[in-house]
């Protein structure tokens, strides 16, 4: 097990209880309190990509809930492009029809789950600040939510994090958890550091994962970061530290042909 070089021990994780995992045991499932999936009717996702398992996750936990989703770059032209792709490997017999019949099905989840009635779907880009007129910032985001309740909030926008994390802050009375993926950390230390201390403000560290899809830094960090985030208010008053990762039984590596990442902190 190698040892986070002691300058990220603040990234250490409080101990809580009702810890569970949404979404699949690969790339897209994130670790959660379960609490505040029952709580919270109104899940805001920003960055959907390929995989909607986690929000699919959280409907059906929490039947009550909404969700609002923001990415501009996803749409079905990738599923019909795939499926003229294998079609034509069909016809030459190059594939199966089950590998077209599969696309099909793949187009068809995609339009269903943007279509629910519980999904609120916007191709627009989180970002601050708005220059283009597909960009949109916090303000906008929470404009258009009537439920004045407690949220939830998942971040994964490819290093466009950063420059939301005031924006988010804005509103973290109105958040109860907030799921991050921080990207490229090595590029953005600085940045990193700033922004998690700032989080840390309000919110505090209850699980943090490695995407084993990207290597582990010289200082046996990560270089890619899923970390969890409960708000104070919820948080245990004198909490014990997780100090070793991953979590068996919680965790799953990201790419599931690799070993996940493991890392510990210094006690």
């Amino acid at each position: 097990m190698q040892y986070v070089d002691n300058k990220y021990n603040f990234l250490k994780a409080i101990k809580t209880s009702k810890l569970q995992r949404l979404g699949r045991t690969h790339d897209g499932g994130y670790v959660v309190n379960s609490d505040a999936i029952d709580q919270c009717n109104t899940l805001i996702t920003f960055g959907l990509g390929p995989d909607w398992s986690f929000e699919l996750d959280y409907i059906e936990k929490n039947k009550d809930a909404e969700v609002f989703i923001y990415d501009h770059t996803v749409s079905s032209f990738p599923y019909i492009k795939d499926i003229i792709k294998y079609f034509r490997r069909f016809i030459t017999f190059r594939a199966t029809w089950k590998s077209v019949s599969d696309r099909i099905k793949y187009l068809s989840n995609f339009r269903s789950f943007i279509k629910h009635k519980k999904v609120n779907y916007f191709s627009e880009k989180i970002t601050y600040p708005m220059i283009d007129k597909i960009d949109t910032d916090l303000d906008k985001v929470f404009g258009r939510i009537l439920n004045t309740g407690e949220v939830v909030l998942k971040c994964d926008i490819d290093g466009g994090e950063y420059n939301v994390i005031d924006g988010i802050l804005k509103y973290s009375s109105r958040i109860k958890m907030l799921i991050f993926e921080f990207h490229l950390v090595d590029n953005n230390e600085k940045n990193f550091y700033n922004s998690i201390k700032k989080i840390q403000e309000q919110f505090d560290i209850i699980h943090i994962h490695g995407n084993n899809h990207f290597q582990k830094l010289e200082s046996g960090l990560p270089l890619i970061l899923e970390i969890t985030l409960i708000n104070k208010k919820y948080a245990p008053k004198n909490p014990d530290f997780i100090y070793n990762f991953p979590i068996d039984g919680l965790d799953h590596p990201n790419n599931p042909y690799k070993e996940d990442l493991f890392f510990s902190f210094r006690e």
